[in-house]
């Protein structure tokens, strides 16, 4: 077996390699350090401070910490049963959801979620345009519109030349706010102490609510997490790589956020900058832009992948830049500025997705098995209704029982759906696996 563990840079066609239409052979996988990088700098984003501390208003700081924990250690869970398949047998997630739906059956899916991380990358745009905005008191929405546009397009560069210009982007980004979190942490919170423990919060946010904002934040890319963690030589590599982007490193600065929301003296200040004196913002707001660019090159990565495996004949470069584009309108726009509502919306749409995965590849499939063997139809029917069914569910419970996770809801309801359909009718709804092997390699056992 080779022993290669570099992907190769160009293909014939002269475009980056990135096996957007194909498993990721053993002979070309990275190992761990490379994915967990790449997602490590993914998971530490400013957004995720921030949202800690929207979380911390709310909540109160304990009840803030317990639900960002729990959130976390839930999508941990969630996106780590997927991303086992995936780095197991080296499928991104466009491959899975065509393995999983059927070919026909896969291309909303596909350009759903192709959409959704789209916009999330038009959001850090956004935000580095409003941080910049607040820090220097500018003001109309006009300017803040053509400063994302041209941000988001800066910003998605990177993208083109594939994971490894990532990975060295990344580089930069984590060093930079691991500097972040060591200012706050030394004039900020540790000055606080205890007394930051007994701040309550404004009693607007269920403790529920809370943890579904915790888990909302990265549902759309730990659902696609194959994109990155195809790239390791196992699945228990890939489990692990999991763990890296949100117990070891979302968690940990969503958390942080909460403390500095609970050590300033206006937690309601936006972005944290409470700073007056030039030296010291300047470099923060490089710290953050530098972290929001390393998350907006993983949202649009991870679109890329999308519209390449859902839009005929279109290539990675161009494909990247399809999500450029999309991702300007929406950045110059303000299209997505409402963090709450985006939160709730993908909560609702992502985690049936989600189940239907993990059904389809622990029960209907089995490990050994796995993704081996090709689903050699047009549409998974049982699959297609365990979703919708799945996201009906999710809105019912989130309008009937707010205060309840209701993502959760929508995986468990796609999840045993798609079961029973499967089990019950496999040949008639689509749900049967052909003897055909796939030409997805498993690690070696």
């Amino acid at each position: 077996m080779s022993t290669q563990t570099a992907v190769p840079a160009i293909e014939n066609t002269g475009t980056t390699e990135e096996y957007h239409d194909r498993p990721v052979p053993l002979r070309a996988r990275l190992g761990f350090k490379e994915p967990a990088l790449v997602w490590s700098g993914f998971g530490i984003a400013y957004i995720c401070a921030v949202i800690g501390g929207l979380i911390q208003q709310g909540l109160g700081t304990t009840n803030a910490i317990l639900a960002i924990l729990l959130g976390n250690f839930i999508l941990f869970l969630y996106s780590a049963a997927i991303g086992y398949a995936n780095g197991k047998w080296g499928l991104n997630f466009p491959l899975t959801v065509k393995a999983v739906f059927g070919r026909k059956g896969a291309v909303v899916p596909i350009i759903i979620m192709a959409v959704l991380v789209t916009g999330w990358y038009a959001f850090q745009a956004w935000l580095t345009a409003d941080i910049l905005r607040v820090a220097f008191g500018l003001e109309g929405a006009v300017l803040v519109g053509v400063m994302a546009a041209i941000i988001a397009v800066i910003f998605g560069l990177p993208v083109i030349f594939g994971i490894k210009s990532m990975a060295t982007l990344m580089k930069l980004a984590l060093p930079g706010m691991l500097i972040f979190a060591a200012y706050y942490l030394f004039t900020k919170i540790l000055p606080a102490g205890g007394a930051m423990f007994a701040k309550s919060g404004d009693g607007k946010l269920a403790f529920m609510a809370g943890v579904g904002m915790a888990w909302s934040t990265f549902v759309v890319s730990g659902t696609m997490t194959g994109d990155i963690v195809r790239y390791t030589k196992t699945g228990k590599q890939a489990v692990w790589v999991t763990a890296v982007a949100f117990l070891f490193s979302n968690a940990p600065f969503m958390i942080l956020g909460a403390l500095i929301s609970a050590a300033i003296p206006d937690p309601t200040v936006q972005y944290f900058f409470d700073q007056k004196t030039v030296a010291v913002l300047l470099p923060l707001l490089v710290l953050a832009v530098l972290s929001n660019w390393s998350t907006c090159d993983a949202c649009l990565y991870n679109a890329t992948m999308g519209y390449t495996n859902s839009i005929k004949g279109l290539n990675w470069r161009n494909a990247a830049i399809v999500g450029t584009v999309i991702g300007v309108v929406a950045a110059g726009t303000g299209l997505i500025g409402n963090i709450v509502s985006w939160l709730i919306l993908l909560g609702l749409i992502v985690p049936p997705i989600g189940g239907a995965i993990i059904a389809d590849y622990y029960v209907v499939r089995g490990d050994k098995e796995g993704f081996s063997r090709e689903r050699d139809i047009d549409f998974n029917w049982a699959a297609i209704i365990a979703v919708v069914l799945g996201i009906i569910v999710g809105w019912w419970v989130n309008k009937a029982y707010p205060t309840f996770l209701f993502g959760a809801a929508g995986i468990a309801t796609s999840f045993v759906v798609y079961v029973l359909l499967a089990k019950a009718s496999p040949a008639a709804l689509g749900a049967g696996v052909s003897a055909r092997a796939s030409g997805a390699e498993a690690e070696p056992t």
